[in-house]
């Protein structure tokens, strides 16, 4: 899993294709950093299905979903983001669940940046909350908001 700097979660790549969300310059900063491999980036592999649950969510029309989706499997193919399988974390996500009330998905990314030794970014309200923190910083992560930038 190599020494990446962050891990990211599907609220903030999301913000690569949803116009008009809060934070999206912060996140479209974040991705060019990530393209022009100034930062190296994890996440679960979970993240393609989220971004397209998000995206159906919000009435997008099925090309750009679809060209969303072949977007992320060419940064991911290209090696500009490791996509962590979710069998790799699965332990340390139903660690993660049960000791914080998470749902899965979020459990399973910030089992991804505890497994790779990672800053989480997300803008999940449910992995910034201060238990979630705190889970985290025991761990020795640390999770921070788009806000924030300072990965």
């Amino acid at each position: 899993m190599g020494n990446p700097s962050i891990a990211l979660d599907a609220s903030v790549i999301v913000k690569w294709f949803k116009k008009g969300e809060e934070f999206e310059r912060q996140a479209l900063n974040l991705r060019d950093e990530i393209l022009g491999s100034k930062v190296y980036a994890v996440t679960s592999e979970w993240f393609f299905l989220e971004v397209v649950r998000a995206m159906v969510k919000a009435a997008y029309p099925r090309g750009k979903i679809d060209a969303a989706f072949s977007t992320l499997k060419e940064i991911v193919s290209l090696g500009f983001i490791e996509a962590i399988p979710v069998g790799k974390v699965i332990e340390k996500a139903e660690e993660v669940e049960v000791a914080l009330s998470l749902f899965a998905a979020d459990a399973v990314y910030l089992a991804t940046a505890i497994i790779s030794r990672a800053t989480l970014i997300t803008e999940d309200r449910h992995l910034l909350t201060r238990d979630v923190a705190s889970y985290a910083q025991r761990e020795g992560v640390r999770i921070i908001s788009l806000e924030k930038k300072n990965w």
